[in-house]
């Protein structure tokens, strides 16, 4: 191995350390290959009372350097900023060293550094006399191996297609226009997708036959993708720890973009999902070894640092990640994964000024579950030039660590998920409707600039891995209550879970043929206690019941203005666990030594995680019904329904000038008002049939015609539709349990 003590390198490039204005600094960390000169520059941010640090580089991509740190690296002496190092390394001249120059505060810069693509590199970083440290970058953009090297990554490597998408003149893009009433995303209708389970493959390639469908269904006008960052094992994504790196198992970077390209090529918006809240517990040593960047602790993992000592380049590091996906990948816009957790508003709000600067096209919605407080969407920093911004930003979190208590008085999402919205919606479809109906009314009052869903990957997973409809199924049958367990938690979890089996054995046609003491074995077998009996005719109401619930509750969220979102097949009645999956490098170890590990996540899912036992029951089409009826008619119901609020005005970005609470017959109704357009929506969450009977308090003077209703016979309801014109004069309404139906007012003009 050659040892460069003595190397001559061209000055670095050593802009001042400001991010306020240039995008080129956000982007000059890392690694940044020259393709022309084969040649890159390097960037590092590290503890500001480092000694020295050194990058070392492969010679040759194909060079097996295995491990980060397969080899020891022994301090020879230390003199200023040059160091001689001696290696107990193969002596075959496999890599080279090069001493990085000191620029303060712990940020060390190389430039001109020879190179091709895909050599593996690493940093070596003395922190004193005997302590050097051996890591993969923080920054990579290539990281195949959870402990291995980083590689060099070749920006260029991919030529774009869609450049007509990109720059903006395909009328479909959704773009935030902050001077606009609802900044664009009122025309998000959003479908939240995982890579790993909408294929067997679990690629990004094969994600690209379920593209062809959501493109052909026409319901859609966006895709979230559940995050890619590097978690290097087929799962949800949330626990990545190369926050700039695409997961290698889905197919890595170029293929990440290609499958976006092909995604604006169907004419679908792409959001591209980025957690900011934590690191994943596997693999996230650099962030410990390189420099100050984990701080402690919270709910959902490592803690970021912030707010800590020596935070603002661990900021800039996140706020840079989110550049590096809508910039690099050309993503619409991004979602942030349970925000709150990140601990630092500051952060999210530099995050916001940044994009909005650099990207003010590009929209950013919110995961973040303090009940919707205004300031996590209200939108003032257009007011505050950019720079005064970052400034503000920097001066606030400098005077937190001294100990002074101050928090930004607004961070300015352009949107955030609507959990208050879910949670009553998801009771009032689960549980008697009339004791819910004021708390989902004020909910429906205040939800237009958020994004509204029925169940989202957390609701489905970290609960019990199912998704409404048996979810429903099991409070019909009141299964709950026939289960034995230790505890509430265990007998929940083996309700939804023999929910699951009756809803799989019922539209696979295998439950209709079966005696009643084989479907008894069934229950008993999942936990039922043994005295309890539930038929065939109770299953099958209950499914139809759940059918009829499920469009209510899709209903309710489309016909609610501003941005809606529904999760991967629940637009055609996809009946799939989805169940929460990952893997872990030490895991099979773990689970061979600590059988107590394993029993510890079945008792909090009710299911093992495994990646190779959750994942395949998780997959799209895992369950294959007797025939496609079903999923046909709950298909046509989410078209035809999305067709029409994409044609008004009043669904898309209306006001909601009037509410009515009938809790006595169950029924919600909303009015909804855009310029001359007037909407009517009327939600029974009841199990009444109202036959010509029903008078809806909400109705206004005029004339009024019935545009759309859930139980029509072509959606798989019993047809109680309404038919000619309706008036106050004349406004007795069928309405028929558990549907929704909407009313128009005619123009008279």
């Amino acid at each position: 191995m050659k040892i460069e003590t003595n190397c001559k390198i061209s000055k670095p490039y050593c802009p001042k350390m400001s991010f306020k204005h240039s995008y080129t600094e956000h982007v000059s960390w890392g690694a940044n290959y020259i393709k022309k000169n084969q040649k890159a520059n390097f960037k590092l941010f590290t503890f500001p009372d480092t000694k020295a640090v050194f990058v070392e580089i492969a010679k040759q991509a194909s060079t097996s350097v295995g491990n980060i740190k397969d080899r020891i690296v022994q301090l020879l002496f230390t003199q200023g900023a040059a160091m001689g190092l001696k290696s107990v390394m193969p002596s075959d001249d496999t890599t080279e060293i090069y001493p990085m120059k000191k620029n303060g505060n712990g940020v060390f810069t190389l430039n001109n550094v020879p190179c091709e693509k895909n050599n593996p590199y690493r940093f070596i970083i003395q922190k004193d006399e005997t302590d050097i440290r051996l890591v993969k970058d923080p920054y990579a953009k290539k990281q195949p191996n959870i402990n291995g090297w980083s590689l060099i990554y070749d920006q260029t490597d991919y030529d774009w297609q869609n450049n007509s998408w990109i720059n903006g003149e395909d009328k479909r893009k959704i773009t935030r226009k902050p001077n606009e009433k609802m900044r664009g995303l009122e025309n998000l209708i959003i479908e939240e997708v995982n890579i790993p389970t909408l294929s067997i493959e679990g690629s990004f390639d094969k994600a690209k036959e379920h593209i062809n469908h959501i493109a052909e269904k026409g319901i859609a006008t966006a895709v979230e993708i559940m995050p890619a960052e590097n978690t290097f094992s087929l799962q949800w994504g949330y626990d990545g720890v190369d926050k700039f790196a695409v997961n290698e198992k889905l197919g890595g970077a170029n293929k990440f973009k290609e499958l976006i390209d092909y995604i604006h090529g169907k004419g679908l918006n792409v959001i591209i999902d980025m957690v900011p809240n934590h690191m994943g517990p596997d693999g996230y040593y650099i962030n410990d070894e390189a420099g100050p960047y984990i701080k402690g602790q919270n709910d959902f993992g490592l803690s970021i640092n912030y707010e800590g000592a020596n935070n603002k380049y661990v900021r800039d590091w996140m706020v840079n990640a989110a550049l590096w996906w809508l910039n690099e990948f050309k993503a619409d816009g991004l979602r942030l994964d349970m925000t709150k957790f990140c601990d630092s508003d500051y952060l999210l709000k530099q995050i916001v000024a940044e994009v909005n600067y650099h990207n003010p096209k590009a929209f950013i919605i919110a995961e973040d579950g303090r009940d919707n407080l205004k300031s996590v969407t209200e939108y003032a920093s257009h007011k505050f030039s950019h720079k005064k911004i970052i400034s503000m930003i920097d001066k606030s979190v400098e005077n937190i660590t001294k100990g002074w208590l101050t928090y930004p008085n607004e961070i300015g999402f352009d949107s955030e998920w609507d959990f208050p919205f879910m949670h009553e919606l998801k009771n009032t479809i689960l549980m008697p409707a009339s004791i819910n109906l004021d708390r989902l009314d004020d909910r429906i009052r205040n939800s237009k600039y958020r994004v509204k869903f029925v169940m989202s990957h957390d609701e489905i997973g970290n609960i019990d891995g199912t998704r409404l409809i048996p979810k429903v199924i099991a409070s019909q049958l009141n299964i709950f209550e026939k289960m034995q367990g230790s505890s509430d938690t265990e007998r929940r979890q083996k309700a939804a879970h023999l929910s699951q089996e009756f809803t799989k054995l019922y539209v696979t046609g295998a439950l209709k043929n079966m005696p009643d003491e084989e479907i008894h074995k069934i229950a008993i077998e999942h936990g039922m206690n043994p005295n309890a009996r539930i038929s065939f005719e109770e299953i099958e109401l209950a499914f139809n019941i759940a059918r009829a619930k499920q469009k209510l509750a899709m209903g309710t969220v489309m016909s609610v203005p501003g941005p809606k979102m529904y999760f991967q097949g629940d637009d055609e009645l996809k009946l799939s666990y989805f169940k929460f999956f990952r893997e872990f490098s030490d895991d099979k170890e773990k689970r061979a030594k600590y059988p107590e590990y394993v029993a510890s996540i079945i008792a909090e899912k009710g299911y093992d995680t495994l990646e190779e036992i959750a994942r395949p029951e998780s997959v799209l089409g895992s369950i294959v019904p007797e025939d496609n009826t079903y999923s046909t008619q709950m298909r046509n119901f989410m078209k035809d329904l999305s067709t029409i609020v994409k044609k008004s005005k009043a669904l898309t970005l209306g006001d909601i000038v009037d509410t009515r609470k009938d809790t006595y017959n169950n029924i919600h109704s909303h009015l909804l008002k855009q310029e001359d357009e007037e909407i009517i929506v009327l939600k029974n969450f009841g199990n009444k049939f109202h036959t010509k009977s029903y008078k809806p308090p909400i109705l206004q003077s005029g004339k009024w015609e019935e545009i759309f209703n859930s139980d029509s016979v072509e959606y798989g309801g019993s047809g109680y539709i309404n038919k000619g014109v309706i008036s106050t004069e004349n406004n007795d309404l069928n309405i028929a349990p558990n549907s929704i139906c909407i009313l128009r007012k005619i123009n008279q003009a």
